[in-house]
């Protein structure tokens, strides 16, 4: 359902491996329980969806920021997943992919993320340096970049988002139900328990990205 319950759970990077189920214990640390948060919008079909839940999902952290997951539910999860994307030969966010209980599989590759990033990013700047020739003088200003001004974004001039790359690192997955193009419901947000996981270690990456992409290029040599 398209309402946010509870605060953002944050896992230490001295834990490895959390759980996420469908029990009550609120300690938090490596476990994050979903029964035990309450929500008073909770509708029939999210109070039907979490009582099979369960055990949920493990997540397990490797080396600098890879990302594996087990289903221990008795039914199954599904995970948007670039990296499940690129392996099933889908375009980039096309697939919901469903993970069978019992199953023990790779979701999140940093390094494949980095240069997803990398790779938009710098695609973003080209549009800006060929934009910025079509309009070469036509913004004056002080520092202005060949007739577009600094206030103009790498991304924005391009009609790319933050967002758009904030998504490449996050998780997102559904409990029971799955949503997308093969599911009669269209978003994740129509499903009855879904969460986001975000990671860390990417979003750090991508700073450095973002901060990389608005360095102004050095003047030519005259």
């Amino acid at each position: 359902m398209d309402v946010q319950v509870g605060e953002m759970f944050k896992v230490q990077s001295s834990c490895p491996l959390v759980t996420v189920d469908g029990y009550v214990d609120p300690s938090g640390g490596d476990r994050f329980c979903l029964g035990q948060l309450s929500n008073v919008h909770r509708t029939a079909g999210s109070h039907r969806a979490r009582l099979h839940i369960g055990r949920g999902v493990q997540l397990e952290c490797r080396g600098e920021g890879d990302v594996w997951m087990r289903c221990l539910s008795d039914h199954s999860v599904f995970v948007q997943s670039f990296y499940l994307d690129r392996e099933a030969g889908r375009a980039p966010g096309d697939g919901v992919h469903k993970i069978y209980p019992g199953a023990y599989i790779k979701v999140f590759d940093l390094r494949q993320c980095h240069r997803q990033m990398q790779q938009q990013a710098a695609a973003a700047q080209a549009a800006v340096v060929t934009q910025a020739a079509a309009v070469v003088g036509a913004i004056p200003g002080p520092n202005s970049v060949g007739g577009i001004a600094p206030a103009v974004s790498v991304c924005s001039a391009a009609g790319l988002g933050v967002d758009d790359l904030r998504r490449l690192c996050i998780v997102r997955l559904s409990f029971v139900k799955g949503w997308g193009c093969d599911y009669p419901r269209q978003s994740i947000k129509d499903t009855p328990c879904w969460l986001e996981v975000h990671l860390h270690r990417a979003l750090q990456l991508l700073d450095q990205v973002l901060i990389h992409a608005q360095k102004p290029s050095p003047e030519p040599l005259t």
